[in-house]
This record gives C-alpha cells, structure tokens and sequence, in this order.
C-alpha cells in the first residue's frame, strides 16, 4: 500500500491548516504514565504534524490533569479539557469528539501507546481503501499481565476493503481502531453512558454498520496495551451485574436496531447472548443474589420484548446450554424456571434434565410444563488411573453428562489415527458401576491392547457414550487426578509406543514412535555414587532418575570417540556403567546415557569415591 505523498498545506472552511487524524485520550489516575502515551503520539512520523492530540482528565483525584496541563504548554498539538469523574471512559471519549476536527479519530488509553509510524500508515490505508475503520494489531508490554486478552481473532493477516462480518472485525468491538469521523457526526454515533466496561462495543459496532468496508493491519504491532496491576483501570476493577444488564441490552439494541438481519444478525448476537461473558453474566450466578424479585420481573418483561424476535434455531444452536435455557425461559416470560436454573448456577449444581426414552433425547422440563431439547449437552469425562500390564494400556475413569439422572447404557473408548482417521474401538466396562454419581457420572475401566493400534503414526483417545441412540463424545486425558503421571511412557525393548499428554492435556499413544519425548543433553538426571575396580574393568555406580535409559557411552579424556558400554540397569534409580579400561586407565572420562529415543545425556562424574563389591551389591538390591 503506497504512502501518501501529500504536501498541500490544506486549509479547513476556518481558515486553520486541517487535521488529519485527532487523537483523544480519556485519562484518570494515570499520572505516572500519561507522559509516556503523549509522547508516543508526538513522536509519530506524520507529513506536516497534521494530528491534533486531545486529552479529558475524567476527574482524576492524583496529578494527572497537572501532568498534561504542564505538557499541553511544551506540545502544541496537545488540548486538555477536564470534566467531573464519569467513572468510565465514555464520557471523556465523547468530550474529544465534540472537539475533534480531524478527518480521522483514533482513541489511544492514557496508559497505553503507539508504536513508531502507527498513525501514518494507519490514514495512509484508510485514504487509499476508503474504509470507514481499519483496525491494527495490538501487543502487549509492561511487568503485569492486563485485566483483559488483547485481541488475536481478527489479524490473522492484513486485509484491505473487506466485510467486517467475514472479515471477523466483528469479534473485535474496542475503541483503539481509526475511525473516519464523518461516519461518527452524521450517524451521531456517540459513547453509551451508565456503565463501566463494554462501553465501546456498541460504538465500534454501530461504526461498522456505516462504514463501507473496514481493513484490518496485521503485519506488525501498531499499538502497545499496558499490563497494570495498580487497581486504578476501570477494566480491572469490574462491574455489577446491573451495570452488565445495561451493557448487554444496549448492544442488543443497537444490533436490533441495525441493518443486519438473518444469519448475519445471528453472528452478531452472540456475544452479547449466547457467549460467555453474554446473558448469564446476569440471568446466571449473580440474578438472584443482586436483584429483588420485583426488580428480576420487570428484567423477565424487558428481556422478553427485547429477545422474542431476534431468538432462533441458529442463534441458540451456538449457546451453552445454560445460555440456551436462560434465553429459553426469558423468551417465555417464565421467571420460576428462571429462578430455578439461576439457583443451580449460584450453588455450583447442574441444571436438572430429563430423558426422553420414545425419541432418545434428553430434556428440560420448565415450571410451567413445557419441554425444551436440542441442548448443548457436554460429555465429561476425567481419567482416575492409569497402568500398564505387557502391552496393555489399562484405564480407569468417570463419564456422564451434567444433570442426568439415568447414566449410559454403553461406552466405548475409541482410539482415532490423527493423520488416517482410522477409528479403533474398545468397549467399556460400565458393570461394576452401581450409582450414578455427583454431576451425573459413572465409574468406567477398560483396556487397550496397544499391539491393536496398528498404524504408525499418533492415536488420540476419545470416549464415546451412548443413551439409546442418542450418542456423545469427548476427547479424553484433559481433566484428571493430580495423581496422574503425565511423563511419557515408552512401550517394548525396543521401543515401539510412546503414551503421551498432548500440550493440550489429552491423552494420546504415539506408535513408532514417530516422534521424540524426551530433552536431549540434560545434565543432572543422574550421578556417579560411587566406583571400584572389578577385574579390568572400572564400574561405575549411578543413582537419579535412570527410568527412560537403556545403554551407555564412554569417552576417554586423551580421544574424542565414544566409546560402547555396558549398561546394567537395577531399578529406576540404580544402575551401573562398566568402563573398559582401555578408556579409564588414561585417566578422568565422561558417560553418556542412551535414553530409549536414543538421545545423550552426559551425567556428573564429579564423585572420586570407591566402594566395595559388596557395597554395589547392597546398594543394587
């Protein structure tokens, strides 16, 4: 994308050279750092310093509105206005609206800042792609970890003149994008007031509906959010869920009110419906403990007249399924059911189901009688034990679904081949289980013959259960006892399995292997205990973790060749390196251990201490 190479001193209608990118920076309590950020603006490589800086102090109770009065006098693009505390960035925000005159604005955190050449580049695009908003790449820095994830999803690449729908801008709703301010003045879109966080999501959302199409940078980062664990940014410290309530309807509103519909719409709705932090942030824990039961029934009203139109097949299909029951109840007005599910969440209960024998389908049944199915339903799934007898991986676990009072009538372990997706299927052992357990699970063991799994290559393990014809599955290995050994384990003399934890946590045999486990060159697995001459030989004794190790090599202090020896292993702990004495009778020597991938690992032969045949004995047994 080729840089502007404008040098018209153009004039506004005023008479005054005009800007071309404002730069509003709401700020409280940030006085050792404001500095920083305006410096990070001022320093910006920018044709005829066309930017305007505008900070509003939101009624900061520490230096910070000294701090930019004294800079306001050094810096001449810098204006500083002061308003009565807010509590939130809104209202700053929209103050450096109404004075901005530049064609673009672009809101910068008062602790935050730009890299070098963010702003030119950032208008150079928006110029040449006429895109109402380009978002940029933000990084991290500073000692602490932030109170919220930067954004990833969208910048996966740079993109120019694209959909903010499949473009995925969508999944990214923060104030610290350019924004061309036309957009902003003619659809007089403005900062919601009233709460907290999320502020901006309705904002950068409304911004997208007008906006021709958006570009998105992702070449490099652009701007620098701060880690900060002083307690003084408002993302740190929280909302209420009154103030959660007020966020979710807003943004429900705006994209009501907006000119998506069908699928599309859907898209958008769920991350202030079915998502995480959507409506059970509010219907779900806190619903019951913050709000007055006059108060939850006008909110059942509000939601209902709100909801009803937008709820459907698709949009519940990507929820939860406390998020679809929630939803289900508020769209029938049903605040018993409502309060019901509410209590199960606060108490840490799973929400009751019923099945349904004649359609094979698990239920919820409301207050008022009525059936809810097509549920999101999870299979859990935690591993207990873990052995192996010969070439028999043994497993011993728990499965079950939240809620469910009946258990499964089968199950079966099922071993996919990454690469091929060839299945190998293993039934379960469900008989000794009399109970069905707390959260509705069952106790379960099988064995896998690993001979069985027959390709090379990786085998994740999957545990399948089923209710009549109604099937679920799960990875398994993720959630398990702390009891667990997580280390490979190796199969065969020679080796010809790996059973592994994935990076993931997930449970997976590795036949071949194909590939390797353990760290190469590691020093201090293991230690020379002690050593004595027997015959002409010189044995050295070894104490550590000797688990993965099958041979040995020496290597003489006069040449640099290693030498084969042997390797006497006792236990796990001990074993024993016979030293040839063509190598130890020219003095000091090195070994290295051959673990069962064959990687070295040279050991610590610090130790000069000689023990007795008998010694070696005692300490073998």
């Amino acid at each position: 994308m080729a840089e502007s190479t404008d040098t018209d001193q153009n004039v506004d209608r005023d008479g005054r050279q005009e800007i071309d990118v404002s730069v509003i920076i709401p700020a409280y309590n940030c006085e050792s750092l404001v500095e920083e950020t305006i410096r990070s603006v001022t320093s910006q490589e920018f044709l005829d310093q066309r930017l305007e800086i505008i900070a509003v102090d939101d009624g900061s109770t520490d230096a910070t509105f000294s701090v930019l009065s004294r800079l306001s006098e050094l810096i001449d693009e810098l204006t500083v206005f002061t308003i009565p505390n807010s509590g939130s960035a809104s209202a700053p925000r929209n103050v450096g609206l109404d004075h901005a005159r530049g064609r673009y604005v672009f809101f910068l955190d008062a602790d935050d800042k730009l890299a070098p050449n963010a702003l030119r580049r950032l208008v150079t695009v928006a110029d040449d792609t006429n895109s109402g908003v380009v978002l940029c790449k933000l990084g991290e820095f500073g000692s602490q970890k932030r109170a919220s994830n930067v954004p990833t999803q969208a910048f996966k690449k740079t993109v120019y003149e694209v959909d903010y729908i499949d473009s995925k801008a969508y999944t990214t709703l923060g104030a610290l994008k350019l924004y061309r301010r036309s957009i902003l003045q003619e659809n007089d879109i403005r900062f919601p007031l009233g709460y907290t966080i999320g502020e901006d999501q309705p904002f950068a959302m409304e911004a997208y509906f007008h906006s021709p199409h958006v570009s998105i940078l992702a070449d490099r980062v652009y701007y620098w959010a701060r880690g900060r664990d002083d307690g003084t940014n408002v993302t740190s410290q929280g909302q209420s869920a009154r103030k959660h309530y007020l966020k979710i309807k807003t943004l429900i509103g705006v994209i009501a009110n907006g000119p998506e519909t069908g699928s599309r719409r859907s898209t958008l709705l769920r991350r202030p419906l079915t998502a995480n932090a959507g409506v059970r942030t509010v219907f779900g824990k806190p619903w019951l403990l913050d709000f007055g039961r006059d108060e939850r029934q006008k909110m059942v009203t509000e939601f209902q007249e709100l909801i009803t139109p937008l709820w459907n097949d698709e949009l519940r299909a990507s929820g939860t399924l406390e998020s679809q029951l929630l939803i289900d109840q508020l769209a029938a007005g049903d605040i018993e059911s409502l309060e019901a599910i509410s209590n199960s969440m606060a108490n840490n209960e799973p929400i009751p189901l019923k099945f349904d024998e004649s359609q094979s389908q698990f239920f919820y049944q409301s207050a008022r009688g009525s059936q809810f199915d097509n549920l999101n339903l999870k299979l859990n799934t935690r591993g207990q034990a873990i052995w192996r007898t010969g070439s028999d991986l043994h497993l011993r676990g728990s499965l079950g679904i939240d809620g469910d009072s009946r258990g499964p009538d089968t199950a079966q372990m099922v071993w996919t081949h990454r690469r091929d997706s060839v299945d190998k299927r293993f039934t379960v052992d469900l008989t000794h289980t009399a109970n069905i357990g707390e959260g509705g699970s069952v106790q379960f063991e099988v064995a896998i013959p690993i001979d069985q799994l027959d390709r090379p290559g990786e085998w994740d393990a999957f545990v399948e259960a089923s209710w009549g014809t109604f099937t679920l599955s799960s990875r398994f290995g993720k959630s398990k006892a702390p009891s667990i050994n997580t280390s490979p384990t190796f199969v065969g003399s020679p080796v010809c399995a790996a059973i592994i934890y994935t990076r993931f946590g997930n449970l997976t045999i590795d036949v071949g292997p194909t590939q390797k486990y353990l760290s190469p060159d590691n020093t201090g697995i293991a230690e020379v205990a002690g050593k004595l001459t027997l015959f002409k030989n010189e044995v050295a004794t070894l104490r550590g973790d000797l688990e993965y190790f099958a041979g040995a090599k020496v290597q003489s202090s006069k040449r640099t060749q290693l030498i084969d020896a042997e390797f006497v292993k006792y236990s796990g702990d001990c074993a024993s390196v016979v030293i040839p004495r063509s190598v130890f009778k020219h003095g000091p020597y090195i070994i290295s251990l051959i673990d069962v991938e064959g990687n070295l690992h040279t050991i610590d032969d610090s130790s000069s201490k000689r023990i007795s045949l008998r010694q070696l004995r005692h300490g073998a047994s």
